[in-house]
């Protein structure tokens, strides 16, 4: 008899933990998910990158879009703690009222995006670039989701080789903090 009521109880676990949520769930969520909505004009980001739950090195980010009706033309420029500076530009075709289709320079292949309500999702390659000059494959799975008319929390995972080897988080805003650092290479406001 226990043997029986053990079996049943894993088996509800079981179809528990495979009926989680899906992003179809963000369906209908507001406020919408409109990445031409709020990434155009400028937006300020802080972020972070942590390695097994430590954290491992904090940055900054200040993106300036375009939205031309079909396309999202988003310039990110990166400031790191230790000084370090970056850019990408990452274009953004809009293919249905809830797909995109991104490309950057550094991403390999395209970035396949899905919206759900308030959410974006979407997995891409980056040839990272380390700090002796080489460079290395990493895959990217990020989450965006809009939390208000002018904020969205990015959740991303890196990996290598299927394996996790970090955690990004990113909240990007709409209004410039007053504490905001000037990164080299971004446009003068």
């Amino acid at each position: 008899m226990f043997k029986h009521a053990l079996l049943i109880a894993l088996a509800a676990l079981l179809t528990a933990c495979a009926g989680g949520p899906r992003p179809e769930d963000r369906a209908g969520r507001e406020p919408a998910m409109a990445l031409e909505d709020i990434l155009t004009g400028r937006t300020y980001a802080y972020a972070v990158f942590e390695r097994a739950g430590v954290l491992d090195r904090m940055f900054w980010v200040e993106a300036v879009g375009r939205w031309d009706g079909e396309a999202l033309t988003l310039e990110e420029y990166f400031l790191y703690d230790d000084g370090v500076t970056d850019e990408r530009i990452w274009t953004f075709d809009r293919t249905s009222p809830t797909t995109y289709v991104g490309a950057a320079p550094d991403v390999i292949g395209e970035a396949n995006v899905e919206v759900f309500g308030d959410a974006a999702y979407f997995d891409y390659v980056v040839d990272l670039v380390m700090a002796d000059g080489s460079t290395v494959e990493v895959q990217f799975q990020d989450r965006l989701y809009r939390v208000s008319q002018n904020t969205i929390i990015n959740r991303a995972t890196v990996k290598k080789f299927g394996l996790v080897v970090g955690q990004v988080t990113v909240v990007f805003q709409k209004d410039r903090p007053s504490d905001w650092p000037d990164i080299p290479g971004a446009p003068t406001r």
